[in-house]
C-alpha cells in the first residue's frame, strides 16, 4: 500500500527549508526516494499522515495542559503523554 509521506529538506546552501510529498510503500523506501530525488538537499524530517497526526495531538495536549496549569513545565521527559 502506497503512503504519501511529507518530507522537510534543508537546501544545498544550508540556509533554506522546503517541503515535498513523497509516495512510497514504506518509510525506508521514502528515505531512499528523498535522497534520490533531492541529492543536493538534506532530508531532516519524514512523516506519514499517522505520524503527523500523532505529533499534532501531542502538541495540542501539551498546549492544553500548559493552558490549564500555569506551573506546568514541558521540560521533563517523564511527564510526556
Amino acid at each position: 500500500m502506497t503512503t504519501k509521506y511529507w518530507a522537510v529538506f534543508i537546501d544545498e546552501t544550508g540556509m533554506g527549508e522546503f517541503g515535498a510529498s513523497i509516495e512510497a510503500d514504506s518509510k525506508a523506501e521514502a528515505w531512499d526516494l528523498a535522497r534520490e530525488c533531492y541529492p543536493e538537499s538534506r532530508c531532516v524530517q519524514l512523516e506519514s499522515p499517522e505520524e503527523a497526526a500523532e505529533r499534532e495531538r501531542r502538541t495540542y495536549m501539551r498546549a492544553a495542559r500548559a493552558y490549564d496549569d500555569p506551573y506546568y513545565d514541558d521540560y521533563y521527559p517523564e511527564d510526556r503523554y
